[in-house]
This record gives structure tokens, sequence and C-alpha cells, in this order.
């Protein structure tokens, strides 16, 4: 990954010296296993266990003449070792090496997915909560519908990253696994305790049946669970560059004292922050066609998913928590224009009262649903284009002929009508 995007947590993770630790955490584990069944004294494992190391440089040597990097791995930790060595890799094929330790590395960095998805939750809880009362137009198609709160706009994505966040755990679920199997997947060469041991050690799951490999339909299912926490990503950051343009100005980016919008123009203040996220979105949601292929491999395996591995994990990894991160911080540094929401609702003359006054004037009148519709439809425009408050257009186009006592139009024409059940969405939505 690029410096840019990296996360340290993760490139810590990911980078060769961890990862050959943890396949050495796999081995020394195996060994201890071996050792509980009795067929490895507890002297020999403990030599083992002191004693084994992997050199990077070594192994990389070795490798040039094997062209295989888990035999030249095993060799390189031999020569940290005596008579024991020959315990190293007892009954194991390389995937079960390299798929455990991998699905490892995966589970620590699920970890802090996890934690950068519930500190999102966290931001947007809190402007659900500190918005539920704040009036903004609601929109569809683009076009002004009629104002609700703006705090549903936070709740939502709030209630949608919490889906995401039980997606993931049931992802994480599938693919938190050890792979012990043997070179078949069937424990020809292995006891069956083995793999139960070790994952115990690892504090992983046990893969209930694997050929040579782990299935990647596991790693297709997480990926595809970044894509769709990606797309929600994308879908605030969107919308936070919709509210940021000129023709809207009700919300923008956090602007620092010495940051620059153009290299040419000094006045641009550009939503930089939302446009990255998307960008970095498309990016994350790239990863699922490989992931999905890497699941077709010939007969028992193949090594044609290894390759792209060893970049799109990290990568993934690195790119969604930046983004998740970032996305956060935008949230927590956004500027919420309360008086340009208000002036976008007062430049509508009331015309949002238009489903209020339909709902009621179909219960309360006997005229059918085209010609009230049409009624109210011709005052709408009529507002609209002469500029009019619109309770004053429907009294003069003759609302008193459908409903004779127009006092009713002054209790109808109440903003907090369209709030009137927020709480309960709350009620409902913080409690689940």
């Amino acid at each position: 990954m690029i410096n840019r995007y990296a996360i340290k947590k993760i490139e810590a993770i990911w980078n060769d010296e961890h990862k050959l630790n943890v396949w050495l955490e796999v081995e020394k584990k195996v060994v201890y296993a071996w050792m509980k069944l009795n067929v490895i004294s507890e002297q020999e494992y403990l030599l083992i266990e002191k004693n084994a190391k992997i050199n990077i440089d070594r192994m990389l040597e070795i490798e040039k003449e094997t062209r295989h990097d888990i035999v030249a791995f095993t060799r390189a930790i031999s020569e940290t070792l005596g008579k024991e060595k020959k315990w190293i890799h007892l009954g194991l094929t390389s995937t079960d090496v390299v798929d455990t330790a991998q699905n490892k590395l995966i589970q620590m960095s699920n970890e802090i997915v996890m934690k950068s998805l519930i500190d999102l939750t966290k931001t947007l809880e809190a402007k659900a909560i500190k918005y539920i009362n704040t009036l903004t137009m609601g929109r569809s198609h683009g076009i002004y519908g009629e104002p609700t709160s703006l705090g549903l706009k936070f709740l939502l994505w709030f209630d949608e990253i919490n889906r995401q966040i039980t997606r993931f755990e049931l992802a994480r679920k599938q693919i938190e696994v050890a792979k012990i199997s043997g070179s078949m997947g069937n424990y020809a060469n292995l006891e069956f305790e083995i793999e139960a041991i070790v994952a115990k050690e690892m504090n992983l799951e046990v893969d209930n049946i694997s050929t040579q490999v782990t299935q990647r339909d596991r790693h297709a299912f997480l990926v595809s669970v970044f894509a769709n926490i990606a797309s929600t990503l994308e879908k605030i950051a969107t919308e936070i560059r919709l509210f940021q343009r000129s023709e809207v100005q009700e919300w923008h980016e956090g602007f620092k004292t010495n940051q620059k919008g153009s290299s040419s123009m000094p006045h641009k203040k550009n939503p930089i922050s939302s446009e990255n996220i998307t960008g970095l979105s498309r990016y994350i949601r790239s990863f699922t066609n490989t992931a999905f292929e890497n699941n077709v491999l010939w007969h028992e395996r193949d090594i044609s998913h290894s390759s792209n591995e060893r970049i799109i994990l990290s990568d993934v990894y690195n790119v969604l928590v930046y983004s998740i991160n970032r996305l956060k911080d935008t949230l927590d540094d956004l500027v919420i224009d309360e008086q340009k929401m208000l002036e976008h609702i007062n430049s509508q003359y009331n015309v949002f009262y238009s489903q209020p006054i339909l709902n009621y004037m179909l219960i309360n009148c006997d005229k059918s649903r085209e010609e009230i519709y049409d009624f109210i439809q011709k005052c709408t425009f009529e507002t609209m284009n002469n500029k009019i408050d619109f309770k004053q257009s429907l009294i003069s186009n003759g609302f008193d002929q459908y409903i004779k006592d127009i006092s009713v139009l002054d209790e109808i024409f109440n903003i907090n009508y369209f709030i009137r059940n927020v709480d309960k969405i709350y009620k409902r939505t913080l409690n689940k």
C-alpha cells in the first residue's frame, strides 16, 4: 500500500516479518499439539518453542534454490535447531501453515476494522441526537419534497452501519478459522485432534472441511462485505458533496486555517475528504471480482489465488480502515448551516403542505381523488410561479368549495407536523 493511505497498525500486521512470525507460530502450535498427543517429547517441544527462529534473508537465499517459499521457510527454521528440527512441519502441507496464518492476520485486521466501524457509529449517533428537531428540506430525485428532521439522515446511516457490522460479524465467523488437514484435506498424515488444538491455541475456530486449502468462498464473502461497507461510506460522502455545492451550501466539510482549496482560485473550498472517500470506496469494491474468482481452483487446489491475495488483502484493509476513519473525522468536523436550511424551507412558500392538504381533503370531502389532486396541483403551480403563500393560493382558488371551514388551514399549516413521529423512529432504531 502506498504511504498516503497506509494504516500503521494494518501495515504492522501484514509486513513480511510479522507474517513469517505467524507462520512460525503455526508451526510451533502444531509441534505443541503433537506433544499433547505424546508423539513428541515435552523436552523437544520446549527446545523448538525456545530456539526456533526465522531469518528472512536466509529464507530468501534458500528460496532462490528451492523456488518454494514454505520449503525455504522450514529449512531456514531448521538451521536454528538441533535434532529436534525433524518435528518441524510434521504431517503438514504448505497451506496448513499459509492459510491458518493468513486467517490469523485477517482476524487481527478485523479487530481494527471493527473498532473503526464502532467509532463511526458513535459519531453518527451523536449527530442524530443533536439534530433530532432540526428541520431540513427533504428531497427526492434531488427535488424539494417536504421538511423533515436533519437528524434522521444521521440516524439512517447509523442504522445502516450497524447492519454492516452484523454482516461483518458473520463474515468474521466464517473466515477466522484454522486449517490443519494435510495435503488433501483428509487428515491422512495428521491426527484429527491436531487441528482443534492449534485452533484453540491461536484463538481461531476450526475449518470443518477443506481440501488442501481453506475454501475461498469465505474470503469472497468477507471482501463482498467490505465492498458493501464501502458503498455506505460513499453514500454518506456523496450526500456531503451534494450539500456543499454552491447552489445548496447547507453542509460544509471543515476547512483548516491554512488549508487551500485550489491552486489557482483562492476562494475555493472543495469537499476533498468526501471525494477522497468516494474514490477509495470504488477501489475497495474493485476487489470483489478477484475475490470471487479465487474461489474457483483446480481439483484440490492450485495457487492462482495466492499471488493476488498477497496484494489485495493488505490493500483492502488499509484502504477500508483509512476510509472509515477519514469519514468519521469528516463528520466530526462537519459544519451544518441551519440558517441556510431554514432559508430553503422558507423559499418554498409553504407549498410542501400539498400532501397534508390532499390527505385532509380526501378524508373530509366527497370529491374524487383526481379532482382534489388537480385542484391542489393548480394551487401549487400558482404559488411558485407568482411567489405567493400556498395557503393564500388555496383560499383564492376556492378551497371553501371543498372544505367550508377554512380555519382548518391554520391547523394544517404547522411545521411540526413533519416531525411528529420522529421520536418514535428514534426509539425504534436506537432500541434495536
